[in-house]
């Protein structure tokens, strides 16, 4: 089973945030930035590894916004 999500965030500073999540960026996900919006898609196998991604990618986010 392949497991898919897209994230849209508004952001003041979508591209200078987007290029700093990218760094980590396994082959399975992708952040890049669109207009004002980071956008994040991940594909996994499991839920599971979903989950556990959109999870770290939020946490990174709430960092960068924090600065």
């Amino acid at each position: 089973m392949l497991c898919y999500a897209r994230l849209e965030i508004e952001s003041r500073d979508a591209e200078k945030i987007a290029m700093a999540l990218r760094v980590d960026d396994p082959d399975w996900c992708n952040c890049y930035p669109e207009k004002e919006k980071i956008v994040i898609e991940i594909k996994a196998r499991k839920v599971s590894s979903l989950l556990y991604a959109i999870d770290d990618y939020l946490m990174h986010l709430k960092m960068c916004e924090n600065l």
